[in-house]
C-alpha cells in the first residue's frame, strides 16, 4: 500500500475541518440584538393577549346586552384595563424599532459621527426622562394603590402600574440601544417609513 501524500493532500489533511474548527462566537453587539429581538417578540405577544382579550370581553358584552338583554358589569372595566396595558406595551415595542414619530432635520443634513452623537443623546434624554417620569409617577402609584375600581374593585395600582412597565421597558430598549452603538460605533439602522413630500410641499408654497 503506498502511503505517500502528495503536497496538495498533505495540505487538505492538515487542514481543520468545518466540524473541528472552533467557533468565533457571537460578538457583543449581535448578542445585543438578540435581546432586543427577544424582549421585542414578548412584548407584541403580550400586547397582542391583551388585544384579543379587549376583542372578546367586548363581543361577549355586546352578546349580552343585544341577546341576553343582561350585559355584565365587569366587560367594560376590563376591556379598558387591557386596553391601558396594551397601548403601554405597544409603546415600548414601537420605540424598541424606531417607529415613533420623529424628526430628523438635523442628523440628515450631518456627517456620520454627528448622526451618531445625535443618536446617543437622543437616547440618554430617552432615559433620563423615562427615569423621572418613572420616579414621579411610583409615588402617585403608591398613594392610590388601594383605592379600587368601581366595578371589579382592581385597585389602581393595576391601572396606573401599566405607565411605570411602559416606562420602564422604554428606558432598556434605549439602553440596549445606547449600549450597541457604543460597541459597534455606527448608527442602529431602522426600517421605517420616511414621509417627506408633506413637508416639502408646504416649504415650496411658502417659498
Amino acid at each position: 500500500m503506498n502511503t505517500n501524500k502528495t503536497g496538495v493532500e498533505s495540505l487538505a489533511a492538515d487542514a481543520p475541518s468545518e466540524s473541528n474548527a472552533k467557533p468565533t462566537g457571537a460578538g457583543p453587539a449581535s448578542r445585543l440584538a438578540t435581546l432586543t429581538r427577544w424582549i421585542v417578540l414578548g412584548e407584541k405577544t403580550v400586547a397582542c393577549l391583551f388585544l384579543l382579550l379587549i376583542v372578546v370581553t367586548m363581543g361577549t358584552h355586546v352578546f349580552a346586552r343585544y341577546v341576553l338583554s343582561d350585559p355584565f358589569q365587569w366587560s367594560e372595566e376590563v376591556a379598558r384595563l387591557a386596553l391601558i396595558w396594551m397601548t403601554f406595551i405597544s409603546a415600548a415595542f414601537v420605540m424598541a424599532e424606531g417607529r415613533h414619530i420623529a424628526v430628523d432635520m438635523v442628523s440628515s443634513r450631518v456627517g456620520e459621527r454627528g448622526k451618531l452623537f445625535i443618536e446617543c443623546l437622543g437616547y440618554v434624554v430617552v432615559v433620563a426622562a423615562c427615569l423621572l417620569l418613572m420616579i414621579g409617577g411610583a409615588r402617585f402609584v403608591w398613594y392610590v394603590g388601594k383605592v379600587g375600581s368601581p366595578g371589579l374593585g382592581v385597585p389602581k395600582s393595576c391601572w396606573y402600574g401599566a405607565g411605570m412597565i411602559g416606562l420602564l421597558l422604554m428606558a432598556v430598549h434605549n439602553l440596549l440601544d445606547l449600549f450597541q452603538v457604543w460597541v459597534t460605533g455606527k448608527p442602529i439602522p431602522r426600517d421605517v417609513h420616511v414621509e417627506e413630500e408633506g413637508f416639502q410641499l408646504e416649504m415650496e408654497q411658502s417659498a
